[in-house]
């Protein structure tokens, strides 16, 4: 009887205790639009209770090519991410997007008036990623170049800085351009 028990626990736990021993804690997934996803299994195991079948791979295979790409769009519709990330279980994906993508300065290269910074850090604290992104601004490394009159337009940063909702493109260059 006593050997029976030895069994079952050489069955059971000994293999989870081995796997447990090679799973990284953080694995990167490549986002081109806005930059790396870090996903922490140890924040994601405490969170599920160890349960690693409750992902593996019912929605994620522990074999990553093996993972088909998924948009935010398919998250939201409870896909990927978005099994648990649905506002009910755990935040949701259309929360937040920094909770999970990485928010930098980003710097514009201008010739001809000093490069130009934009703060996610100040923009953010402001308004929500959804309002500007994709609409105004494509998540995108080069795909969101604008002259001064096309902003002057309301394209671009123009959008919000009109005089009305922000500072007018025209004023304070200092305040975005290195002079």
């Amino acid at each position: 009887m006593k050997y029976r028990w030895l069994i079952v626990a050489l069955l059971v736990l000994l293999p989870s205790a081995v796997c447990a021993r090679w799973i990284k804690d953080q694995v990167v997934m490549p986002v081109e639009a806005t930059g790396p996803v870090v996903f922490s299994h140890n924040n994601h195991l405490e969170a599920v209770g160890k349960n690693c079948p409750s992902c593996h791979n019912a929605i994620f295979n522990i074999v990553v090519k093996k993972n088909p790409v998924f948009t935010m769009a398919d998250m939201a519709q409870g896909k990927s991410c978005g099994a648990c990330h649905n506002g009910t279980r755990a935040f949701s994906v259309k929360d937040d997007c920094s909770l999970c993508h990485p928010t930098r300065d980003i710097v514009f290269k201008v010739p001809d008036a000093g490069d130009a910074t934009f703060s996610h850090e100040v923009h953010t604290g402001l308004y929500g990623c959804g309002e500007c992104h994709p609409g105004i601004f494509k998540p995108a490394q080069g795909k969101n170049t604008a002259t001064m009159t096309e902003m002057e337009g309301g394209r671009s940063c123009g959008a919000c800085h009109d005089g009305n909702t922000a500072f007018t493109v025209g004023e304070n260059c200092e305040t975005c351009h290195a002079m």
